[in-house]
């Protein structure tokens, strides 16, 4: 089975079923984002605390890292930041060009699989902004060793993990009550 394949084509398929993960950040929130009043997630449950990133971030280089969609990149350029949003799926990474191109932002999008990030150099990122993604892998060890070499010495890894009691349930059972 390639999982690759299967996950890329999942997530386009929750791009055109508008999932919440595949909806992009709106004018408004680029808008307060150029500002500094942003907030962006690395799990369902709460904004990332504005103490885990540098308090300025014009000029830190950051990857966002299987976490295409059009939310946290842009916010994140709007902010000042150098982003590329890495990610399996086209759509997704859709996402972050529709924004880019409707706000004039600056972000660069690379298709691709999480476990190779041979296409950058070695200390290439300040940040590196990894969501729950990492349950689309069949080993997560290429993913850290990638994620370790790209990242600068003090860097700083954000990754975001699902307990995997999560698919337990159904979800849709659930919300019928």
């Amino acid at each position: 089975m390639d999982v690759r394949a299967l996950n890329r084509e999942a997530w386009n398929r929750l791009v055109d079923a508008c999932d919440r993960w595949t909806v992009p950040a709106n004018a408004q929130e680029i808008a307060r984002a150029r500002l500094g009043q942003w907030a962006i997630q690395l799990t369902s449950t709460r904004p990332v605390p504005r103490s885990w990133l540098p308090a300025e971030l014009t000029g830190v280089s950051i990857l966002c890292l299987a976490s295409g969609g059009g939310q946290q990149g842009p916010i994140l350029a709007a902010a000042g930041a150098t982003v590329t949003v890495f990610d399996n799926s086209p759509k997704q990474l859709g996402q972050d060009r529709m924004v880019a191109e409707r706000e004039g932002l600056d972000i660069c999008t690379i298709e691709g699989d999480m476990a190779d990030l041979s296409m950058f150099d070695d200390e290439a990122f300040d940040l590196i902004f990894h969501p729950c993604s990492n349950c689309f892998v069949t080993d997560v060890r290429p993913v850290w060793r990638e994620a370790y070499r790209v990242l600068r010495q003090r860097g700083v890894l954000l990754a975001g993990f699902v307990n995997p009691i999560r698919y337990v349930f159904d979800e849709q059972l659930e919300e019928q009550g």
